[in-house]
């Protein structure tokens, strides 16, 4: 696909009808297609009528080469009755359409850029198995032998819990830290999402190590329980940290809740979240000090601290150390900020040996800003271009506070880089028939991965807004229909018009059966997709979409 272009300004939508003098009636003809050798100006007259098409509208670009005219083109119909993309919707959904003329019926060759297949997910999956596993059985045998004494079962219990709880919280905490040699093949989000689902095991591990503890003690002791966790915690100096690491994981747990989460800024929910390391290592003390398997088994302690060692050691390198030396390698700025369309702004950021850098179209990196007001955090932005070697772009929309301050940011500014990170690549897909639908500034990933798509892929893009005012990025998604043949449907209108039923879905593309999909927009217009893809029977492999929600 060609180059992005930021000063590029989409078409005008208008459909001409010039006069033709030698037939005496009407002649349909394209805008910006009068110089074509197919339509011949010099037969054509000079008068121009506009003709608007509600509910649709058509822009037609110049293919270039292989355009080819069987007949005279007296009118629309014509035209729209030869061309890919004549299907027009009932009422509802305005569709605007870039009609390309078909120049080729052909079936396209299946992609070479397949690669083989990997099973880093399995293999990471399989060891973090065995490990729970292991430290499970390491606390039932180092505890065995006082299942018997009063509240015996309920502190081995207690253990158990807390050697589980413990490994699966630092598991989470090593699948948050983008560890590249997982992410670059299950992709950060299904980390994220694994992430979401080991959180509330530790959480309700840990509290069962408490409540089980206390029990088994206070059993003991001859006393009630709260009056046992009382005393434990103000008579042993390392069990003050742990019941505040305890209080920090409740806290966080709550807040990861979705409802809770969907009220939360992200910048609250991300600095909330840091307090967890800190839970972490409170924690740490407290077990090495009453984990009787630590106390009486040098060896075991040593493996913990091993673990501990290993996990922050990863976080320290892949969250901290690797932006910095990637930011001094490539020296990156803020080099142009452009307004696409109201409410939406590029930033193009230039570096050096931007060619050696290894990014694809479609991934993501955190971007930190080194303003006053940016410095302390780092947001999740895709890629809206694929790597040219001289800049990189991201295109946001102004949802947030953080979003909307970019538009302030100015040439020159510090620019630290995390990744790039995700799987929503070209080189994942399996053919070279592609079908991709964006919902709203979801356009982004899509646009890039464009750059990485072979010109003679059979790519058909369905872009959904609310209005035409909200295509973002649209001049170059026409300049790559009208240079390669790829049909851009834009869908506008409000949400729920038109319903993504299978039926729609192909109509919008016929081969969407054949092809790989690529999806990226809300979890609703996401979830809609899926529901009719699976319907239409398209396997799982050829069905590409990542989740950029936190």
């Amino acid at each position: 696909m060609p180059d992005f272009d930021r000063h590029a300004h989409a078409p005008e939508l208008a459909l001409e009808s010039l006069a033709d003098p030698q037939d005496g009636g009407a002649r349909y003809v394209p805008p910006g297609m009068e110089s074509h050798p197919m339509f011949g100006t010099s037969a054509l007259g000079t008068s121009a009528a506009v003709l608007t098409g509600e509910p649709v509208q058509a822009l037609v670009a110049d293919m270039g080469t292989g355009l080819i005219a069987p007949a005279p083109v007296h009118d629309e119909a014509w035209w729209r009755a030869h061309t890919t993309g004549a299907d027009i919707a009932p009422d509802g959904d305005r569709i605007v359409e870039t009609l390309i003329p078909e120049y080729s019926d052909a079936p396209l060759r299946r992609s070479q850029a397949t690669g083989h297949q990997r099973h880093r997910g399995d293999l990471a999956a399989t060891v973090a198995g065995l490990g729970a596993g292991a430290w499970v059985a390491t606390a039932l045998m180092t505890g065995w032998d006082g299942r018997e004494e009063p509240g015996g079962w309920l502190t081995l219990g207690g253990s158990v819990a807390a050697m589980l709880g413990t490994y699966l919280a630092l598991i989470a905490v090593l699948l948050a830290s983008r560890l590249p040699w997982l992410e670059r093949e299950v992709g950060h989000d299904r980390m994220i999402a694994w992430h979401r689902t080991v959180g509330p095991a530790t959480l309700l591990l840990i509290t069962a190590h408490v409540v089980l503890t206390m029990i088994g003690w206070s059993i003991a002791e001859g006393v009630g329980p709260i009056a046992e966790l009382t005393g434990v915690i103000l008579e042993y100096p390392s069990m003050m940290p742990a019941f505040a690491a305890f209080v920090i994981m409740l806290t966080l747990g709550l807040s990861s809740m979705r409802r809770v989460r969907r009220k939360m800024r992200y910048e609250t929910w991300h600095v909330a979240h840091l307090y967890f390391y800190l839970a972490i290592l409170l924690a740490y003390a407290h077990q090495v000090v009453f984990g009787q398997m630590f106390t009486e088994h040098p060896a075991i302690a040593t493996a913990w601290l091993a673990m501990y060692v290993l996990v922050f050691g990863t976080v320290i390198v892949c969250r901290f150390i690797s932006p910095v030396v990637f930011s001094l390698r490539h020296r990156l700025v803020v080099d142009e900020i452009v307004e696409e369309v109201p409410g939406i702004v590029s930033v193009y950021i230039r570096g050096r040996k931007l060619d050696k850098l290894k990014v694809k179209g479609g991934q993501f990196c955190a971007w930190r800003f080194m303003t006053r007001n940016h410095w302390w955090q780092a947001h999740p932005y895709s890629l809206s271009a694929g790597g040219n070697g001289e800049v990189l772009r991201i295109t946001v929309k102004a949802l947030g506070d953080h979003s909307t301050s970019l538009r302030g940011l100015k040439p020159g500014t510090r620019v630290i880089a995390e990744g790039p990170y995700g799987v929503f690549t070209a080189d994942k897909r399996h053919s070279d028939i592609i079908v991709g639908f964006a919902a709203g500034v979801g356009i982004t990933p899509l646009r890039a991965l464009m750059d990485d798509l072979p010109d003679h892929a059979d790519v058909t893009l369905i872009y959904r807004v609310r209005n035409e005012e909200d295509l973002a990025l649209r001049a170059e998604l026409d300049h790559a229909a009208s240079k390669t043949g790829w049909k851009m449907i834009y869908l506008t209108g409000e949400n729920g018009q038109r319903p993504f039923t299978p039926e729609f879905l192909t109509q919008l593309a016929p081969r969407i059966q054949h092809s790989d999909v690529f999806i990226c927009g809300p979890g609703p217009f996401t979830g809609r997709i899926l529901t009719a893809l699976d319907t239409l029977g398209l396997e799982d492999r050829n069905i590409h979409y990542e989740n950029f929600a936190f």
